[in-house]
Parts: structure tokens; C-alpha cells; sequence
């Protein structure tokens, strides 16, 4: 069937929510708000201005004198009056639409906040009508709107890993509020974002800190190490240990997802913190199966992502959620990695998730003094990854578990810690691309002149400066570090201690790099 005319307006940017559609209504409009305060040192702040990140057309307030704002977010109007039964399906990113007529269609796609996002015409032919879908639409549900001689149909759509589909109904597609970002600006003062976690969300409290000077950092040449001078957090419930620790950032609180010991290995969370002094304090819950989780926000699904070792019935698997407040939220959805290529059968242990603008990328280890590595098109993330290689090789002791990988704020460049024995310590490598070739860190390569390891560590308590993360500036998939103020979170005991190694008493500790 020949389509007539096709016009694609820009990425898919969802901003607003919906409701069920039905015949017997006229008209439907769609939207939602957000309302809270703004301060800064305690005090309130005006003028700030608050806004929809990417969010067209531009919806922004102003904050009053007591720092408070109320934004609301208008959805788009949809004439529901004369909707038909137009029977819609999709094929391999076809649109196959069954109209009650033959004759010219009009077809477009618009998202929450009324934007066209695509438009086409095409005819119907024996009753069928055809067009092929934009493959550059993001994840996210819109509405299809379909005009044909016989009056407007409309019908949401979503698109996600598993390609576009028909949606039953629209009240599930008021979650495409939660995951929108909104912006805080004034002069003189650093810009500040809040991501919506409900539809609608009341008492927002946003700080606001003063803008220095802008600094940009390179990349340490040489690493000195200050530790909080005591576990950050010691084991509650009885547990032997609390280790593999993963941590965000996220609206002015720390989270942080660790795997615990008891008989057993299992995964845990702390509850939210706001200042590292209170993360002792926090509760300690028993999440989900698996162990050694990794956690960030995947922006184009708008979706948490809490991948883990040993569940799904797979080396590694990942699971979802919308909240992060709910860590019992988080849903399996699928595995990360099925097969088993690491040399003399070690099984693959320790992977971490990164991505860069074109592609998401699986590190992971052996135990063995190897690491290995693969690669998917973002589109495709979250999905298993196959064709994994080694990519770097050395001794079990120089090259030996908990991989991570980050992005350099402001720089063209990748940092790569590796965990080795013994005492444990960490080694780095940069390189200018994921896929690309990894060279070692100078200052940063041996037990002697670690990246951090107990030789470059003062104040410390623990021998052992194992399996951890650097505290990134985002906490999106990214994964950015800011050079000007460097933390690592670890894992660490007061020796002595001899036993089981599961019963190692690890804790959370903190280190801070010493400019």
C-alpha cells in the first residue's frame, strides 16, 4: 500500500498523563502538578524559576516570597465525540488499522502535552489501511489519532523494548508524569533538578546551594585517600556483614544497595539518608533475591534499573521499578547475561552497566585475572547481552572481582577500578571510548601505589578496601564522576579475623580524595 506522505517532528518527549478514553465522552484533557518550596541555607528562596526539563511548549513559575511554588502541567485536549471502531494492530512496526471504509486516512501521533511527534498519510484499501512507524520514537505511550472520512478515532500507543503496542486503556499512562524532571534556576545560585516519583506530588522540598566559580577538573595524576575515620554503617538484624555496595544520589538523599550475610547470601537496601553521618542509623531492609546489585536510572525508559549476580536463573538479570522509594517494587524482568565464556570455567561475577549516547555496555570479572566485556544498541537496553569478549587479562591477584566503570565529568573519558588481593585494593584503567582499548592509570596500578588500597588511605580502620562505588554526580546511565570532589564507598572490616569469609564482619565505609 503506498503511503502518501510521512513527516516525523523530533524525539519523542513525554511530559503530561492521560486517562481511559471512552465514546460517551465529548472532550478529554490531561495533565498534572507539582507543588513545594525552595530554600537555600534555610532560608527561602523567590524568583526561582521552575520549569519542565524538555518539555515543549515551555511551562515554568516562579517562586513567591516564602520560596513556594505550584506548578501545573496542561495535557492535551482530545475531541473523544466521534471516536469509531477503527481495529488497530501492529506489525514489525507496521500500523495495520481495519476502518470501517475505503478511502484517505490521516494519521499522527501526539504526546501528553499536545506536541505532534509524527504525522502520515496513507489510504484504506479493502477496509485496510497501512503505514510504517518512526524508529526514532523513544520508550513512552502517546495517543494515535486516526481521521478518516467516517469521523477521528484515538487510541494510545506505547513503545518500549518489545516495539510498539496497541495500549487496552489509558489509566496506566498517568505514570508518564513520574520520571519527569523539573529544573530550578535563579542567578547566582547552582541549577537544581527534582524527578517526579507520583502523578501529582504535593511538599516538594528542593535546596538550593551558591554558585562558585565553575571549575572543571582533570583527572588526578596521583591518589591520597581521607576515611571517614570509622564505618559509615555496621550490620543490623543480625547479620554478619553488609558488602557490594551501589549507591545514588537522588532528590537530596542517598540510597544505597548491598548484599548482606547471614547463612546466606542476599540483597539488601539501606533506607534513604540525607547526610552520610545518619546512614548508621538508617533501616536496613532484606530485598529481592541475588546479590551484588547495581542501580541507576535508565532516562529514555524512565525506569530504575537493579541488576544483580545469581538470580533469574543466570549469571546476571535486571529488574525494574518506577519508585526508588520502593525498593520491593523492584519487578525481574529479564537476564543480562546467559552465556558462559570467562577462561577455565570461572563463572562470571561482579558486572556493572554503563552507556554512552549510542550504546549500553556489560562489564564483568572472573575471578580469575580477567575482564570481560559486551555491548547493545541503547534502543535494545535493558536485554541480554551476548557476545561478550575479554578485554583485559593479568594475574588472579592483579586483576580479580568488583569491575565498576564511569564517565569523567567534563572530559572524553572513561575510569575503570578494579578490585585485587591481597589486602584488597583497587587499580584503575581510562580510555577515551567503552568499546575502546583501556590502558592503566598511572599512580594507580600496584598494592604499593594502589587507586585506593591501604597505602594510600589515612585515618583508616580497615586493612581491606574492597568491593564498592564512586559516588557519581548523576544517577542516571552514564554514570558521571566529578574529578574535583572524588568519593568511594567500600566495604571493609577491623581485623583481626579469621573464619569463613562470608563472615567476614564487612561494613560501609567512606573514603574522600585529598586534593
Amino acid at each position: 500500500m503506498k503511503m502518501a506522505n510521512s513527516n516525523y517532528q523530533g524525539k519523542w518527549s513525554f511530559a503530561a498523563t492521560v486517562a481511559i478514553l471512552t465514546g460517551s465522552i465529548a472532550t478529554s484533557s490531561f495533565g498534572w502538578s507539582a507543588a513545594g518550596t525552595v530554600k537555600s541555607g534555610g532560608t527561602a528562596l523567590s524568583d526561582v524559576t521552575v520549569s519542565v526539563k524538555n518539555l515543549t511548549p515551555t511551562t515554568s513559575v516562579v517562586t513567591n516570597a516564602n520560596g513556594e511554588f505550584n506548578l501545573t502541567v496542561s495535557g492535551v485536549e482530545l475531541d473523544l465525540g466521534r471516536n469509531l471502531s477503527f481495529s488497530a494492530r501492529i506489525v514489525d512496526r507496521e500500523l495495520l488499522l481495519q476502518c470501517p471504509k475505503d478511502g484517505p486516512v490521516e494519521l499522527s501521533l501526539v504526546d501528553g502535552s499536545g506536541r505532534m511527534l509524527w504525522s502520515a498519510s496513507t489510504q484504506a484499501v479493502q477496509g485496510v489501511a497501512r503505514s510504517p512507524l518512526p524508529s526514532e520514537l523513544r520508550y513512552g505511550t502517546a495517543f494515535l489519532r486516526v481521521k478518516h472520512a467516517e469521523g477521528i478515532s484515538v487510541q494510545p500507543i506505547t513503545t518500549g523494548p518489545d516495539g510498539f503496542k496497541i495500549a487496552s486503556h489509558l489509566a496506566g499512562a498517568r505514570s508518564l508524569a513520574v520520571g519527569s524532571v523539573l529544573e530550578f534556576k535563579k542567578t547566582g545560585y547552582n541549577d537544581t533538578t527534582y524527578t517526579m516519583t507520583a502523578e501529582s506530588q504535593n511538599g516538594i522540598s528542593v535546596v538550593m546551594s551558591a554558585a562558585g566559580p565553575s571549575v572543571t577538573c582533570p583527572m588526578p595524576t596521583t591518589f591520597k585517600w581521607k576515611d571517614y575515620g570509622k564505618p559509615v554503617a555496621a550490620p543490623q538484624n543480625g547479620w554478619a556483614s553488609i558488602k557490594d555496595f551501589t549507591h545514588v544520589f537522588y532528590n537530596g538523599m542517598h540510597y544505597v544497595h548491598m548484599t548482606y550475610y547471614t547463612t546466606g547470601w542476599n540483597a539488601a537496601t539501606i533506607a534513604p539518608f540525607a547526610n552520610w553521618a545518619d546512614a548508621n542509623a538508617a533501616k536496613q531492609t532484606s530485598s529481592n533475591t541475588g546479590v551484588a546489585p547495581e542501580l541507576m536510572y535508565f532516562t529514555p525508559k524512565k525506569t530504575w534499573i537493579n541488576s544483580k549476580q545469581w538470580c533469574g536463573g543466570a549469571s546476571f538479570c535486571w529488574m525494574e521499578a518506577t519508585d526508588l522509594n520502593k525498593p520491593s517494587s523492584f519487578a525481574l524482568k529479564g537476564n543480562l547475561l546467559t552465556e558462559t565464556i570467562t577462561d577455565d570455567k570461572k563463572a562470571p561475577i561482579d558486572h556493572t552497566l554503563i552507556c554512552d549516547d549510542n550504546k549500553c555496555y556489560i562489564f564483568y570479572a572472573d575471578d580469575n585475572g580477567r575482564i570481560y566485556s559486551g555491548s547493545m544498541p541503547k534502543a535494545n537496553f535493558p536485554g541480554t547481552f551476548t557476545g561478550t569478549k575479554k578485554i583485559l587479562q593479568d594475574t588472579q591477584s592483579r586483576l580479580f572481582e568488583a569491575v565498576q566503570v564511569y564517565k569523567i565529568k567534563g572530559q572524553k573519558l572513561y575510569l575503570m577500578i578494579v578490585e585485587c588481593m591481597s589486602p584488597r585494593y583497587f587499580r584503575a584503567f581510562t580510555a577515551t571510548d567503552l568499546g575502546g582499548t583501556w590502558t592503566p592509570l598511572a599512580n594507580a596500578t600496584t598494592q604499593a601505589v594502589p587507586f585506593a588500597g591501604k597505602n594510600n588511605v589515612t585515618g583508616g580502620w580497615s586493612d581491606d578496601i574492597s568491593h564498592g562505588d564512586l559516588v557519581r554526580s548523576t544517577y542516571d546511565e552514564y554514570r558521571e564522576v566529578d574529578p574535583c570532589n572524588l568519593q568511594l564507598i567500600y566495604q571493609g572490616y577491623k581485623p583481626p579475623f579469621s573464619g569463613d569469609y562470608g563472615k567476614i564482619p564487612y561494613q560501609l565505609g567512606l573514603l574522600t580524595l585529598v586534593k
